[in-house]
């Protein structure tokens, strides 16, 4: 993700921070001492940075029981409104989506109650106090807030853990896709209830509804996709009415060819021989460096990941996704056959239906 970058590494799982987060530190810490001065903007800092600590071991359970699966950990990363374990897909049987769903949750639990008895152990003679970030004991707060966290992510809507729970249950009955809609169907009807309630009483709570009814269409998104590509070779998309550049052309020629069409990914061929391809990041990217006189073999990428016409479309996909890449050369033995790219896939995806 941009805008991020990695502090630490355990488990071979780079954790990653998103520099908002620290923004969330500045203003937590000038809030809580303008409330109560500088002793309780203090104690919010370290309040966000402890919670921050625990919703990273929230990941780390999901990530790790997913490991367990074969499912591969890109990273884990801290935004200011919680954490993200990204993974490149979601284990394929409904038992271990539970199992793995379930996981935070139950962690969550678990260091509640670590939290809890630390405190009676530590201050049992102690009176029950409000819970704040700004003020009372750490470890009841801890104890209050990872409670919290745990029945929070359990409400059965996306992209709580809760959803993926419901969605595994639907799944031991129904097919994924048929799965997935229901549990979006119950998720958005749960954040349009939360969203008006909030409205009148708690517009935090309103906030977080948009929250999940958006998270939850994205995944219902995600998830046609994902089924309508399942069993689509790679020529059936991909894009066969390609112009090449040559390496001899200059960056000018090709802005022109951009300008003057659609095509924005382009083959570098010499006759019939594929040498390499021109990106438009790659384009782009030169052409903020380099003069328009530039010819094209100084900046293609003879590097690149290629793929056949007989590959499945969603593999395609995943790596395209895991490994950031906007565009893949389709290649037959030694003849290049075409381009597949994420807005061809995402334009299949649209359009197939009506083929059908």
């Amino acid at each position: 993700m941009r805008w991020s970058f990695q502090i630490a590494k355990f488990f071979g799982i780079p954790i990653r921070v998103h520099i908002t987060f620290f923004l969330l530190l500045i203003f937590i810490g000038l809030y809580g001492s303008r409330l109560q001065g500088a002793r309780s903007g203090l104690f919010g800092i370290v309040s966000i940075i402890l919670i921050f600590l625990c919703v990273i071991i929230h990941e780390f359970a999901h990530s790790l029981v997913a490991r367990k699966y074969g499912v591969k950990i890109k990273d884990i990363i801290l935004l200011p409104i919680g954490g993200v374990s990204e993974m490149e897909q979601l284990p394929s049987q409904p038992k271990q989506e539970i199992n793995v769903a379930l996981a935070g949750p139950l962690t969550s639990i678990v260091l509640s109650l670590i939290f809890f008895f630390a405190y009676r152990l530590l201050f049992p003679e102690a009176k029950a106090v409000n819970i704040s970030i700004f003020q009372g004991n750490l470890l009841l707060n801890l104890f209050a807030i990872n409670l919290m966290l745990a029945l929070f992510n359990l409400i059965p809507a996306f992209p709580m853990d809760g959803g993926r729970v419901l969605r595994g249950i639907l799944g031991l009955k129904m097919n994924l896709l048929q799965a997935t809609r229901v549990a979006v169907g119950i998720g958005e009807f749960l954040a349009i209830l939360f969203f008006f309630f909030g409205l009148f009483f708690n517009p935090w709570l309103a906030l977080i509804a948009v929250f999940i009814f958006l998270g939850a269409e994205g995944e219902k998104r995600a998830t046609e996709l994902k089924v309508e590509i399942a069993d689509v070779p790679v020529r059936v998309a991909m894009l066969t009415n390609i112009e090449p550049v040559s390496p001899d052309n200059t960056l000018g020629d090709v802005l022109d060819k951009m300008c003057h069409g659609l095509q924005q990914d382009f083959p570098v061929m010499e006759g019939k021989e594929f040498l390499g391809i021109l990106s438009r990041e790659k384009f782009f990217s030169a052409l903020r460096n380099h003069p328009r006189e530039t010819r094209v073999r100084e900046i293609m990428s003879r590097e690149f990941t290629s793929t056949t016409e007989d590959a499945p479309l969603s593999e395609v996909f995943q790596r395209m996704n895991s490994e950031k890449i906007s565009v893949i050369p389709v290649i037959q033995g030694q003849i290049f056959k075409g381009l597949i790219t994420l807005e061809q896939i995402g334009k299949y995806h649209m359009l197939c239906g009506l083929r059908k």
